[in-house]
């Protein structure tokens, strides 16, 4: 019996790995997606190995798909620098091969050459048609989410101390409601940050304001952590609520580092915008401009809205509280002539809660300042057809004669699963920062570190880290490098690891 259970068992795992396209169509597919991601002539595919195949789990009821494995190996037709802000990158290559970050190898920094190898575990999407299989999308690569307080069931020690906290302030003797629990939860996020931070310090540690759990910020900065600790260098991540929050943070004294954009750099420097009321901070110093985050305005690609003027009277996530990028969506919605209250309704949620919102039908749209391809989106992708909106010209121009730090871009086509061509949008710079009492020996070993040519990016799981360069680490700078930085970055190659 056991026998006769284990080659049914063989039979049918065997069946699941012949599954989806024959090896010409898969070699084909992969081929085009690269061609369409990186142009003609750049890449072709020196080996591929299928790994197997398996139904996909996310597939809508009426469809049958298969997740198809492989091992490729391909070759550069000419040279290419993957971590080039004008040209698709590191990011679109994972994208196209529906691979993860840790399954990529042979990316060089400064650039590659012609005849060099990369290597990659990848994966597409198949769905059954009539007479064989069709690509969907990559499998891709979802970053894992972070469980937040109110997940952590009722025996966590997040929830007891948010019981504990009710109890003091004796809100209600049945416990504190939905909406103080709320408060509660985001008053604490913030105190603990502040006390990691100066925890960190006291044990001469670097604490580093990132961003919230699971985003861009928060996985780079983590990265970053990882990597300078190869080098000696105790860097603490912090979960923070963003880049307005981060540069709060900084001026306060709670954090020694922080990420955030160049234009909120701009206006935390000069005391206005979001932080008007709190006067210049002089202080302040870049250590590195780091890589472009271009504006997202994503909505269902089956949906009515196709410009951003169809966004009056929709349900539109603007970002966080305490997040640039908020800041960011505002000014782009005031530069098309829409201000909040235009909208049916303007949330708050993080990209994650946004999107999942956008999938359900309780949004319209979604407007994020992050890295592209941005991983997230990409995972959201290949459940949902997304749409992203182009902004106009005028506005385009306008933003970045009044808006210090935004520069005109355009998302790549192929940078996302059913984008077939270039999409025009505004973007920013994420930049490292310290203040001026950094010394100047501390400032210019970090840079030298942050630049290193053996800094395993896409090992430590950040994607965007594999676009830091030199060459780059002076664009968009909305206040002055910190000294030191700029005695590593004029070192050159030696200094600071030449791309």
């Amino acid at each position: 019996m056991l026998r006769t259970l284990l080659v049914v068992v063989l039979a049918l795992l065997l069946g699941a790995c012949s599954r989806g396209p024959d090896q010409a169509t898969l070699e084909g597919d992969l081929q085009r997606r690269l061609t369409q991601a990186f142009g003609e002539g750049v890449l072709g595919i020196a080996e591929l190995q299928r790994r197997g195949s398996a139904s996909d789990a996310k597939a809508p009821p009426e469809e049958t798909r298969v997740v198809v494995y492989f091992d490729s190996e391909l070759e550069l037709l000419r040279d290419q620098d993957f971590g080039s802000w004008e040209s698709p990158g590191v990011a679109s290559l994972i994208s196209a091969l529906g691979a993860g970050p840790r399954g990529l190898s042979g990316v060089q920094s400064g650039g590659n050459r012609r005849g060099d190898r990369l290597k990659a575990h990848g994966s597409l999407i198949y769905r059954q048609v009539e007479g064989g299989w069709q690509v969907v999308v990559p499998q891709g690569f979802s970053a894992p989410r972070a469980p937040q307080p109110s997940e952590g069931g009722t025996g966590s020690p997040d929830e007891l101390l948010i019981a504990a906290v009710g109890t003091a302030l004796k809100l209600s003797p049945t416990g504190a409601g939905v909406s103080e629990r709320q408060i509660i939860r985001d008053e604490m996020q913030r105190s603990l940050a502040s006390i990691q931070g100066r925890l960190s310090r006291l044990h001469h540690g670097y604490p580093l304001a990132g961003g919230p759990a699971g985003g861009q910020y928060a996985r780079f900065a983590v990265a970053l952590g990882s990597l300078l600790g190869e080098r000696g260098l105790h860097v603490v991540p912090l979960t923070t609520e963003g880049g307005v929050a981060n540069l709060r943070m900084l001026r306060r004294g709670d954090v020694v580092l922080a990420l955030s954009q160049s234009d909120a750099v701009h206006y935390a420097s000069t005391g206005s915008g979001p932080f008007a009321g709190e006067g210049p901070y002089s202080q302040l110093r870049t250590l590195a401009s780091l890589y472009p985050e271009p504006l997202h305005v994503l909505v269902r690609g089956a949906g009515p809205i196709r410009a951003i003027a169809g966004l009056r009277g929709q349900r539109v996530n603007l970002g966080q509280p305490g997040s640039a990028s908020r800041d960011t969506a505002l000014a782009v919605l005031a530069a098309h002539g829409l201000k909040p209250e235009d909208l049916g309704e303007a949330a708050s949620l993080d990209l994650q809660q946004a999107l999942a919102a956008l999938r359900d039908g309780r949004l319209d749209a979604v407007i994020q300042v992050i890295g592209a391809p941005a991983d997230q989106i990409r995972a959201a992708s290949e459940a949902l057809d997304l749409r992203l909106l182009p902004l106009d010209e005028p506005a385009v121009r306008q933003l970045v004669a009044s808006r210090p730090g935004t520069f005109a871009m355009s998302l790549a086509a192929g940078s996302y699963p059913r984008q077939p061509a270039p999409v025009a949008t505004l973007a920013v710079s994420s930049l490292l920062l310290c203040d001026q009492q950094f010394s100047a020996a501390e400032a210019e070993q970090l840079v030298r570190a942050l630049f290193a040519p053996s800094n395993r990016w896409l090992a430590w799981g950040s994607i965007q880290g594999e676009q830091l360069s030199p060459a780059n680490a002076r664009r968009a700078l909305t206040v002055p490098l910190h000294e030191g930085a700029l005695r590593a970055l004029d070192a050159g190659p030696a200094g600071a690891g030449a791309r």
